[in-house]
């Protein structure tokens, strides 16, 4: 169950104005930022979490994706520029059921994954294309090197603790 569904997101280009309209509100995980960090090393990359969100951005996300806001979802749109990478790791640790990897950029492929018999895969990225895939499944996305364009993906995961998604929506309605 390794493919890519292609068209999952049709608004990328809505969703990638928004982006970088809120770039001031990406915050750098690894290097000097927030720790990031996978059994076969260190990550570098710039994070959008849904609980710094504007409700434009949420709105636009949620606007063409077959996947409905719920209380039990969290989600963020990764970026990655020149030297960012992130290491060999799996997602879950056990606190999600549901994890959606969605490009939101064309260009040189930089996600690879593992298979069963440790084969590694590199996929051809396609904006607005999820990618399936086991829950599980060792994956990592390569060094950006540098004149490449900045890359961007959305994931989505659900069934992280609901207390965390009533601190998001508290925050929303203070601000």
């Amino acid at each position: 169950m390794y493919n890519l569904t292609e068209n999952y997101l049709t608004n990328v280009d809505e969703v990638l104005t928004l982006a970088k309209k809120y770039d001031h509100l990406f915050r750098l995980k690894g290097k000097d930022g927030e720790p990031f960090a996978t059994e076969y090393g260190d990550a570098s990359l710039k994070q959008f979490q849904y609980y710094n969100m504007p409700q434009d951005m949420v709105d636009a996300i949620f606007k063409t994706i077959p996947d409905r806001y719920t209380d039990r979802l969290t989600f963020c749109i990764n970026k990655y520029e020149a030297g960012d990478h992130i290491p060999r790791h799996k997602d879950s640790m056990g606190l999600y059921w549901k994890f959606k990897c969605i490009f939101l950029t064309n260009g040189n492929p930089h996600f690879k994954y593992w298979d069963e018999d440790d084969n590694e895969h590199l996929v051809q990225e396609k904006a607005g294309a999820l990618f399936n895939m086991k829950l599980g499944t060792p994956h990592a996305v390569t060094e950006i090197q540098e004149g490449e364009e900045p890359k961007y993906s959305l994931c989505i995961m659900q069934g992280l603790d609901t207390n965390v998604r009533v601190e998001f929506e508290n925050r929303r309605k203070v601000a």
